[in-house]
Parts: structure tokens; sequence; C-alpha cells
């Protein structure tokens, strides 16, 4: 789709795009043909001499140069035929306001899903996140990626696509579990549990080292994560059911994750009873 794309040039918005589609200039292959015939295009010389730089991030796959240029919300142009290089993010803290630590992170990358847990193996993640291009998250722009730098000192100098945004420029907003329920994505065995309950989780597997708390707030961290995908996914087709005739780009599949985390049915009817919970529902 970046192919496609123009907005991320100088002096180009969504309406100068969009006009550009309609004269079918569909592509920055399509605008270079156009002006060598001769034709009138709006920013011409801005806009060829971007091509040619943008030709070179492309075959670099310098996703993050693109990202720099366009707003959070068209973040999703950067996901259409980079999906192998993509990766998908989420992790749980303390929930000590700015001053939190990490308790657990969970990776997936449309293949496998990988843990993290503080006092095991957290750092094993500094190293494992290199091999992707782009991090998918969902308020990870003011949230996990911030706290990623802060707590494990790791630049994450990639592309970014904060679902955020992205499902928010669609209308779809409301939290990561409302946006679930409106495009219809489950997670079984963990409804009505929240990030609220994932640091009690923490809390009471520090205290009690009762590894069924620390299992459930895997399994609740992982179905975060591996639930952004087909949610991207989802803004791709709506947002190509959005794009005029020639600005086509092959819709990504969702893999089929695995959480070899289970959450436990004790454990979660705990949570769903503390005082909170309670409130919430009386």
């Amino acid at each position: 789709m970046i192919q496609h794309s123009f907005i991320h040039m100088q002096g180009v918005g969504k309406a100068t795009e969009e006009a550009l589609w309609k004269r079918g200039i569909t592509h920055w292959s399509r605008y270079e043909e156009a002006h060598a015939k001769g034709e009138t295009l709006p920013r011409a010389a801005t806009i060829l001499n971007t091509i040619r730089t943008s030709h070179t991030h492309y075959q670099r796959g310098d996703l993050l140069h693109f990202q720099a240029l366009i707003s959070a919300g068209e973040a999703w142009r950067l996901f259409p035929g980079f999906q192998g290089v993509t990766c998908y993010l989420d992790i749980e803290t303390t929930g000590d306001g700015p001053d939190c630590d990490i308790t657990t992170i969970a990776l997936y990358d449309g293949k496998t899903v990988r843990t993290y847990v503080h006092g095991e193996n957290l750092t094993d993640f500094k190293e494992d996140i290199t091999a992707y291009t782009t991090v998918v998250t969902y308020n990870g722009k003011s949230f996990d990626i911030p706290v990623i730098r802060r707590v494990l000192g790791i630049p994450m100098e990639m592309a970014h696509i904060d679902l955020r945004y992205v499902l928010g420029s669609l209308g779809i907003k409301g939290g990561l579990k409302r946006c679930e329920e409106i495009l219809g994505i489950g997670r079984d065995g963990l409804t009505g549990v929240d990030g609220y309950a994932a640091v009690i989780m923490w809390n009471r597997y520090k205290e009690t080292r009762d590894r069924r708390y620390l299992e459930t707030l895997l399994a609740y961290n992982v179905a975060d994560t591996i639930n952004m995908e087909p949610l991207l996914i989802a803004a791709c087709r709506l947002r190509q059911e959005e794009l005029p005739e020639g600005v086509t780009f092959l819709a990504p599949e969702a893999g089929d994750p695995i959480n070899h985390h289970t959450p436990d049915h004790k454990v979660i009817e705990e949570m769903l009873c503390l005082p909170r919970y309670h409130r919430r529902n009386t």
C-alpha cells in the first residue's frame, strides 16, 4: 500500500492524494509516467523528488521513514506487503503509574508466540525484538513503548502501528476489548478480565509463588497480543473497501496462534470477585 500513497509527501494531504487517485495516478510509477507525458500535475518537482527518495527507503524496507511522515491513523498502510517483518506486542506492569515496572511481555509475529517474565527471562526480549521492522500495539504510543524504553533501555527504533489510532480513525473506539467486541473477536476463558486484574495476579503470584496466577496472567497478556493481528487485518480490509479502483493491495491473512498459557478458572473467578468488579456489576 505504501507505493500507492502520496500523503507522506510534503504539501500532499488526503484530498490531493484522492484527486490523484481519481485521475488514475494510483502508484508512484504512474505519477512518473504522467509527468513524462507532459501532464499538468500538482507539486511536480517536490513529489518527483520525494518519489525517488521513497523508492530508496521502500527497497531498504525502511518503514520508520514513512511512519514518521504520516498520521497515526494512517499507519495501517505500513502493514500490507510487510506482514512478515511485523510483530504484535503487549506489556503488563505493576500498575504504579509513571514509575511502574514491567511484569510480563507477550510478543507474537504471526507464527510464534513468546512470553517474557520479570525475574526469569525478561532480558531476552531485547534481542528478540530486533528481528522486526514494525511493531503493532494498542495504545503503545502512550504506554507500552515509553515504558519499555525507560525500564529496559531499548530504543525501539522501528515503525509503529498503534491500533488505538488506526481503529479510531474508522470510528471503532472504547479500548482494546471493546474494539474486539465490535469486530466480533473473542478471548476464550478470559472474558471480563482487565489490566487491573493483571496487576493483582502478579502481586498474588509474588506473594504465594502459585504458578496458577502467573499462567493466568500470561494467558491474558498473550490474548491481548494475538488479538491485535485480526484487528489490524480487519482495519486494512475496511480501508480497502474505501479505496478507488486501481489502489489495490493483497489483504493479509491472520495466522493461527497457539496460546500455550491456560487461564485457571478459579483464579479468574477470584479476579472477578474483586471489589472493583463487584461494584461494576451492581
